[in-house]
């Protein structure tokens, strides 16, 4: 009865009961994640933050212009805007400009500005790579487990099954003598404890509902469920020889994490050069053109004249022209410069690190690769041998020749093979998988 069970469990997984209303491929889990996922939505937000710095950085090379218009009461002594003499009265009064600034030097750095912030984009870029290939990965992972989970409790009840009708069998013989209630305290036992364990399984394949559903950012009211894999690629995956040279310099020359490393080093090096501009000299022109008037302000004949023409008659211009030269600034601008050094050092740093890290990354992943060929064809032999072995257990316990504790001993081993088995192969199927997805990005 157990060899039946695992038997379809082996080899019909298209035949695996669907429990929930939607059911998500791998590749289908993929495309939703990188559609609705909170992290990837954040790192796209910040590409059009650093967008628009980009844009304003580019705009700081037009020229500024502003207009200002304001209108006061004036009491007691004060300055008449018009004449510029003191007056003893009360009046209103007020002005107009216009005003245009521009700056022709600045050390350049506001073109180190714009420069910068480009790198900054594609570093932000490559860090939205990164993250969806973290984000890929862990759905990996989670989508095995889930699996495994499934295909375990799919063993679990078929063992809990075949005990209870055994216990039936052995309620039946000990009804008419054949058997003590030895046999039966054995078998109840073990129904026990196989209850026991369904709902640990049921527990950890809630758990990685939930944890797929956080990550594809769904409701946790909404159900869904995950499809088997297609066991017709197992040969061609076995099939596959990898070998870390195969992976390793193809993927230092493009992988997104070191990319956005050696962006971000270049953004801290025109870092340095914005803070070494402090040391040049800069220079802007501008220019205004203003007017005022008294709203109180009479003529000769004490009639009161027009706001326009005030406006028209008091109308100034003048051009300036600023050049400023840094001497001294308490050391504050060469203390930038020594700091954003030490950036462009924690950036090349950083570089070596993301490095060394998509090495080691890379080597486990071939490795594990490799070793679950490996562990996969073992398994399966033990599997197969397990189900003979356990075969002949069962048909030496029909005839009495062993006891029930030998025969749920061997079941044991046969449930830890099969459950070796079933993880072997998935691991085989998703390791691949988290190597395609190391070459995609």
């Amino acid at each position: 009865m157990i060899k039946q069970g695992a038997i379809k469990l082996l080899f019909l997984f298209t035949t695996l009961p669907c429990f929930a209303q939607q059911q998500y491929t791998l590749d289908e889990c993929y495309r939703l994640a990188l559609d609705r996922n909170i992290r990837v939505k954040q790192v796209q937000n910040n590409i059009k933050g650093i967008a628009i710095d980009r844009r304003t950085a580019q705009y700081r090379l037009l020229p500024s212009v502003s207009y200002n218009l304001g209108h006061y009461f004036s009491f007691g002594k004060n300055i008449d805007p018009v004449t510029n003499a003191f007056v003893y009265e009360s009046f209103s009064g007020g002005y107009t400009a216009v005003g245009l600034q521009m700056q022709l030097f600045s050390g350049f750095s506001r073109l180190n500005a714009i420069k910068q912030s480009a790198y900054a984009i594609e570093a932000s870029e490559y860090s939205k790579k990164r993250t969806e290939l973290e984000l890929l990965t862990n759905i990996t992972l989670t989508y095995s487990r889930l699996l495994l989970d499934k295909e375990q409790l799919l063993v679990a009840r078929n063992n809990i099954q075949s005990t209870s009708k055994e216990l039936e069998i052995i309620n039946e013989k000990i009804l008419v003598g054949r058997l003590t209630k030895y046999e039966y305290y054995a078998f109840n036992a073990r129904l026990n404890s196989e209850n026991a364990g369904l709902v640990t399984l049921q527990n950890d394949s809630l758990a990685a509902v939930q944890d797929l559903k956080q990550l594809l950012n769904i409701s946790y009211k909404e159900k869904m469920d995950i499809a088997a894999i297609d066991t017709s690629v197992l040969a061609n995956i076995y099939a596959t020889n990898i070998s870390p040279e195969d992976y390793i310099e193809p993927i230092l020359q493009k992988h997104p994490a070191i990319k956005e490393a050696q962006m971000d080093e270049q953004v801290a090096r025109f870092g340095e050069k914005i803070a070494r501009s402090s040391f040049y000299p800069s220079l802007s022109v501008g220019g205004n053109l203003n007017s005022n008037y008294n709203a109180n302000r009479t003529n000769t004949n004490g009639l009161k004249i027009p706001i326009d023409r005030q406006l028209n008659d008091n109308l100034g211009q003048n051009i300036n022209i600023n050049l400023r030269i840094p001497i001294f600034s308490q050391m504050e601008n060469a203390s930038r410069v020594k700091r954003e050094k030490i950036n462009i050092s924690n950036a090349e740093l950083a570089i070596q690190d993301a490095e060394n890290t998509v090495v080691t990354n890379t080597l486990q992943l071939v490795n594990d690769f490799n070793a679950s060929k490996q562990k996969y064809t073992a398994t399966l032999t033990a599997w197969e041998q397990n189900n003979l072995s356990y075969n002949l257990y069962e048909e030496k316990y029909r005839l009495g020749q062993i006891s029930s504790v030998e025969l749920l001993a061997a079941r044991d081993i046969l449930n830890t093979s099969t459950s070796g088995y079933l993880q072997a192969r998935l691991q085989l199927y998703f390791q691949f998988q988290l190597l395609e997805l190391l070459k995609r990005y």
